[in-house]
């Protein structure tokens, strides 16, 4: 048995009230290469003859009772693929909306925590003659880089398959074990928490304190100027922009959630964006920023709840190093910055990212890059999961100011063409989560020449979903603009 990290587990104690902990994928193949084969035959046998490499899929959990501590993995004894794997199909015309709304309520029902956690459907009756492959597996197993490095050792780059390394030991499944035994575990998981909290409050408080750094910045945020010169090695820096240290102003999708769920979207040239990224010095990611932040100003502008103040955005980052990059698990931080939805200007509003961002990402590194994933270790899954209760059932968020408003995330895929049994898989659409308070997720994973963005929502809190594919269009074709006028 292996247990699950406290970052794992956070994604589980988060299921309550609307919240779902899984995430998705969304891709469509040409069914052309195929010749007169199957694909739904063709994958079912592909995810058969690379179940070892694809651990995640045969474990399950097992839980301790009455959560005195976080779970465990077993490798299931009664693993069933034709419980994950399904074929079904839409009617005619097959289309974009179609698929979606099917994709939404999919995505809406939660997995089943006694089996492993996740769901493959192939999709028929699409236009165009092409197939969709949609997958759900839960969050707790993978992040969003892992999940693409999943992707790819499932599917082929090369049309005619690739090479399948043998297994290194043959499988065998574990044996439940016993409430006695998960018990006993637990209470030996509960004798150890004092020690580990000491041990992770040392290291905390030792590498803040290392960190004048990023103390300085906290300083200056506060409005301690004198504070912040002290603290910082090269001397005063009054020109850096302060990471914000307020909340994010209201909006109408931060609010409580519903399990309900609409789903969008859409392909942008890669190009575009690297041109822009390359005419005003930024990076890949701020441009995704700014696009995003111009198409939510666009779009809380026309029903009229632009707010005064910045939206801000929580925007995962990785922390997974060499050593880690082919586990399945979750290796990532995050990082707040604002949207600068306040300014009109494309050009101003991308400058201001991008200042904004520097900020966030020097904290984040001048921080232990292990802090959230070291408290995440002594917090206690039976507290975590009421708190996540209480806050679904009181419907605090409601009256309060959330942290962040939306969640963006840009995950960087792969850029040659994948296979499967011929069939080339020509986009990539990333379905993920939102959480209580944040009605609202945009995620992009890049793929061969485009990015594929996936806009998920609260159905009750963004109704007109699909509406943000004309406005990330709209907004990209204005930062461009502004591009031209930038002097080289």
């Amino acid at each position: 048995m292996q247990q699950l990290s406290g970052l794992d587990n956070s994604f589980l104690v988060m299921e309550a009230g609307g919240q779902l902990g899984h995430v998705g994928s969304l891709s469509f193949f040409d069914k052309k290469g195929l010749g007169k084969k199957r694909f739904h035959e063709v994958l079912r046998q592909t995810l058969e003859d690379r179940l070892h490499l694809l651990g995640p899929y045969r474990r399950r959990l097992v839980e301790v009772p009455l959560e005195l501590d976080r779970p465990f993995w077993i490798e299931d004894p009664n693993f069933d693929m034709d419980f994950h794997f399904r074929h079904i199909a839409v009617p005619e015309p097959g289309d974009d909306e179609q698929l979606a709304a099917l994709v939404s309520r999919i995505h809406a029902r939660a997995l089943d925590r006694s089996k492993p956690l996740w769901e493959a459907y192939v999709i028929d009756g699409l236009a165009n003659g092409r197939v969709a492959l949609y997958t759900k597996i839960h969050h707790c197993t993978i992040d969003g880089v892992s999940g693409a490095q999943m992707t790819q050792v499932l599917l082929d780059q090369d049309p005619k398959g690739d090479p399948i390394p043998r297994p290194e030991r043959e499988w065998v499944p574990d044996e439940i074990p016993g409430t006695n035994e998960m018990i006993a575990r637990g209470v030996a998981g509960l004798v150890s928490q004092p020690g580990k909290f000491a041990r992770t409050a040392y290291r905390t408080v030792r590498g803040v304190w290392e960190s004048n750094d990023a103390l300085s910045s906290v300083a200056r945020s506060a409005g301690l100027d004198r504070v912040a010169d002290l603290l910082r090695p090269d001397g005063p820096q009054v020109d850096a922009d302060p990471i914000p240290q307020t909340p994010a102003p209201r909006t109408p999708f931060n609010k409580s959630i519903t399990p309900h769920r609409r789903f969008a979207f859409f392909s942008m040239s890669l190009d575009r964006f690297k041109r822009v990224k390359n005419a005003f010095g930024v990076t890949l990611n701020d441009t995704v920023m700014a696009v995003s932040g111009g198409a939510l100003r666009d779009y809380l502008d026309e029903i009229g709840e632009l707010p005064e103040d910045p939206l801000v955005a929580m925007v995962p980052v990785s922390v997974r190093t060499e050593d880690e990059q082919n586990e399945y698990a979750n290796r990532v931080s995050s990082i707040l910055g604002e949207l600068a939805t306040d300014e009109p200007d494309p050009a101003k509003r991308i400058r201001r990212i991008n200042t904004a961002m520097k900020e966030a990402k020097r904290m984040q590194q001048a921080m232990p890059a292990t802090l959230l994933t070291d408290w995440t270790e002594v917090a206690t899954p039976l507290l975590l999961a009421q708190a996540a209760r209480i806050a679904a059932r009181t419907k605090i968020l409601d009256r309060m100011n959330p942290p962040f408003n939306v969640i963006i995330s840009n995950v960087p895929g792969p850029r040659e063409s994948l296979y499967c049994g011929g069939a080339e898989m020509e986009t990539y659409y990333p379905v993920s989560a939102v959480a209580e308070g944040q009605g609202l997720n945009i995620t992009v994973v890049s793929y061969r020449d485009h990015l594929d963005f996936g806009v998920i929502s609260c159905r009750e809190l963004v109704p007109d979903v699909w509406k943000f594919k004309d406005l990330f269009a709209g907004s990209l074709e204005a930062l461009e603009k502004a591009a031209e006028n930038v002097a080289p």
